[in-house]
């Protein structure tokens, strides 16, 4: 029987929730072992991902994408992990600060397969939708 990658991805995190670290080090080396028995072994990348998810999803960790014109200061990444922490109930947020020279201006954040567009280009876009035009 095949496993999907999640279902590995939640034995995974089962196996290593409250170990220490050479236990997961085990752990960790014994699933790689039973993902090359299974020839399982190119869905690695996407078994890690999930197991991310799930982990992140358990320890209240929220990982963002920020997209902006320039490199974010600090205020300005932390205001933006402060609006994600309230808006996520997340005890920890990460960011990735992406610098795109092809926004005017704004931020692009992206969590997950959610996307809140506080570019200028989005608003100027709401506001000729908003006068009709």
């Amino acid at each position: 029987m095949r496993l999907s990658a999640n279902q590995y991805a939640k034995a995974l995190y089962v196996a290593t929730k409250d170990k220490s670290q050479e236990e997961v080090d085990l752990t960790v080396g014994n699933f790689l072992k039973l993902l090359r028995k299974n020839g399982q072994m190119k869905s690695a990348g996407k078994i890690l991902e999930k197991f991310s998810a799930i982990w992140n999803g358990e320890n209240g960790i929220v990982e963002a994408e920020v997209t902006s014109r320039k490199e974010l200061d600090k205020a300005s990444q932390d205001a933006i992990k402060e609006f994600i922490a309230e808006k996520y109930a997340a005890k920890e947020v990460t960011i990735d600060n992406i610098v795109d020279e092809k926004i005017q201006g704004g931020i692009i954040i992206r969590i997950g397969d959610e996307l809140i567009d506080a570019s200028v280009r989005r608003r100027l876009a709401d506001l000729k939708n908003s006068l009709g035009a």
